[in-house]
């Protein structure tokens, strides 16, 4: 399992998307969030995390 020193700079990636996604919700501009989201490692952090939760 993905331990939170492992996900690094992934973590703050998660929460733009996180922030993207409310915004998409309420029908704002979500694009700029999700990519953010992307250039801050939110992917690899999510597979880290998924992957995690898989192998227990």
């Amino acid at each position: 399992m993905a331990n939170k020193t492992d996900l690094g700079m992934g973590l703050v990636g998660l929460i733009f998307f996180a922030i993207g996604l409310v915004n998409f919700l309420q029908g704002d501009g979500w694009v700029v969030w999700a990519i953010l989201g992307v250039i801050c490692g939110g992917v690899g952090a999510a597979r880290k995390l998924m992957a995690g939760k898989s192998d227990r």
